[in-house]
């Protein structure tokens, strides 16, 4: 009698199934595909993006090793994905300032800077450099102005604003307010050891100068 009912049960879960899949198997193959779709584009995409970032490395390492690098890359700029291109970008205006153009250095260091689809560091970092590479000809208060947040802010740009600050107020003759800018470089404890000691030593030898000329003047 048992087995009746076992096999009673089983034709209605048979009979069951049977008017889920005449009812939802459309749905349920199409979700099926979905998921199979949705898999392999995602394994798709992850190949297409190492496989174009891999590209996008070739091609920039080619440029930048080029024998006329500058118009390697300023070929080439625009295409890179947005990382690359910043970098190319980067290096354009440091090969312009390399051969003497000062001029165009500092236009691409200051595009860089205004670019607010660069991360801040980087748009600071192309700041700073933008004074480091400024025509001799440049206004050297406007200068030193331009970079006056980066050496107030606390940040791993302050130590080179600084002593970048201290250098223009020395072509001012404002020796001074060179001083006090080293001295405050001269402060700070997350900067590289290099510019620690390089900062320690200009100040050393500046304020002796600068007290080796008080009391000559003095007498």
């Amino acid at each position: 009698m048992a087995d009746i009912f076992d096999e009673i049960e089983e034709d209605l879960r048979r009979d069951r199934m049977k008017e889920i899949w005449q009812r939802y198997g459309n749905y349920i193959l199409g979700l099926a595909v979905l998921i199979i779709i949705g898999v392999a584009g995602h394994q798709g995409y992850n190949y297409w993006t190492e496989t174009k970032s891999q590209s996008s490395a070739n091609t920039f390492y080619e440029a930048v090793t080029a024998e006329n690098s500058l118009d390697a890359l300023t070929l080439i700029a625009s295409d890179l994905p947005e990382g690359y291109a910043m970098l190319a970008r980067f290096r354009i205006a440091a090969l312009y300032a390399e051969d003497g153009n000062n001029a165009a250095a500092e236009e691409i260091y200051l595009e860089l800077n205004e670019d607010t689809s660069i991360d801040i560091f980087y748009r600071d970092t192309a700041l700073l450099l933008s004074v480091m590479n400024a025509p001799n000809s440049a206004d050297k208060n406007s200068l030193i102005e331009r970079i006056a947040d980066i050496s107030a802010f606390v940040g791993p740009l302050q130590g080179l604003a600084l002593e970048t600050s201290a250098g223009l107020y020395l072509e001012l003759n404002k020796t001074d307010k060179a001083i006090s800018s080293l001295t405050q470089a001269s402060k700070l404890s997350d900067i590289p050891p290099s510019l620690q000691q390089r900062i320690s030593q200009s100040l050393s030898i500046i304020s002796d100068n600068h007290t080796e000329s008080s009391f000559v003047v003095a007498e």
